[in-house]
Formats: structure tokens, C-alpha cells, sequence
């Protein structure tokens, strides 16, 4: 047991002299800097033919995947409506209606898009007779 004692005790003592010849404090440690984009971020609530879903959406990449899944679905013969979360409800009991019509999906995206981040209730069909979109906005 002696044998062993000598060794590991040695060792402690060469250990904490080593430490203590640091010139910095061992415990401390540069903070890493981290760099976020600090960027709007929006949940967004949409019902497919009455049942409800949320999505949270971040960046404008994210909306146009969130967009071309909507007009798939509107294709597909279901009734979309799409709200955002975040914007306040006006108290007015008069409701402003807003209606677009188009045979370019593009467009119908981008008026979507427009109208739900003005805080308008977006219904979203897709006529399959006549290739239209028929976007109808509400506040």
C-alpha cells in the first residue's frame, strides 16, 4: 500500500502546483458570443375544411412553403381560411370584405399573404371548372 501512497501523492501535489503556476483563473472562461437574427416570428392559424391547425412561421421562406401547401389544399377541393394569431382583432362590429379572384397562383399567394399579416381572416377555394382562386379577405 506504501508503495502506491508515494506515487498518487506526488502527483496531487505536482498537479495543484501546476495550477497554481497559471497565469489565468482555471474556472474561467471566455463567454461565447453568440449572434441570433432577431426576426419577426408569426403563428399563424388555419382551419382545412373546419378543422383547426397552427403553424409558427419565421422567415419568408417558411411562408411560401406554408402558402403552396394552401393553395394545394385549395386544389384539392378544400375550403381554407388562414388568420394571423398575432394581430389584434378589430373591435368594430362592422365587417370589411375583401374579395380576389385570379387564375394565377402567384398572385392569390401574395394577396393572401398581404391581407393575413393586415389582420384580415383569409378563405381561400379553388374553383377546378374554371382554374380560378377565389380569395376572400375579412376584418
Amino acid at each position: 500500500m506504501r508503495k502506491h501512497f508515494i506515487p498518487v501523492a506526488l502527483f496531487v501535489v505536482l498537479a495543484t502546483m501546476a495550477v497554481s503556476c497559471q497565469k489565468e483563473n482555471v474556472m474561467d472562461f471566455a463567454p461565447e458570443t453568440t449572434v441570433s437574427e432577431a426576426g419577426t416570428v408569426y403563428t399563424v392559424q388555419y382551419a382545412v375544411n373546419g378543422v383547426l391547425h397552427s403553424i409558427t412561421i419565421s422567415n419568408d421562406s417558411e411562408w411560401d412553403a406554408f402558402m403552396q401547401t394552401i393553395f394545394a389544399l385549395s386544389r384539392e377541393g378544400y375550403e381554407v381560411r388562414i388568420v394571423d394569431e398575432n394581430r389584434p382583432a378589430d373591435g368594430l362590429s362592422a365587417k370589411e370584405t375583401q374579395a380576389y379572384t385570379t387564375t394565377n397562383e402567384s398572385n392569390a399567394s401574395t394577396w393572401t399573404q398581404k391581407k393575413v399579416l393586415g389582420g384580415y381572416q383569409v378563405t381561400v377555394v379553388y374553383n377546378q371548372t374554371t382554374g380560378e382562386y377565389t380569395c376572400i379577405a375579412t376584418r
